[in-house]
């Protein structure tokens, strides 16, 4: 899960899916249609909440839903 904060809204939490590719890893956050790359998996996660943060309009359909819960299932 990552947590992003906005000093003017309650913090959004959103699921994540790190994997390792060829030159690194990858770190996806389908809901809002976003992907990073590192060559770790904490630079990976840093890089995606760089790019959220740099651009928060990525949010606004996570914002504006009335209701959203994430679930974690493991199958």
């Amino acid at each position: 899960m990552l947590q992003v904060s906005d000093r003017k809204r309650d913090p959004v939490k959103i699921a994540v899916t790190v994997e390792r590719a060829s030159a690194g890893w990858l770190a996806f956050a389908p809901v809002i249609r976003a992907t990073a790359q590192g060559l770790t998996q904490d630079e990976a996660m840093a890089n995606l909440l760089s790019l959220v943060r740099t651009h928060p309009d990525l949010l606004a359909d996570v914002r504006q839903a009335e209701s959203r819960r994430v679930e974690l299932v493991a199958l």
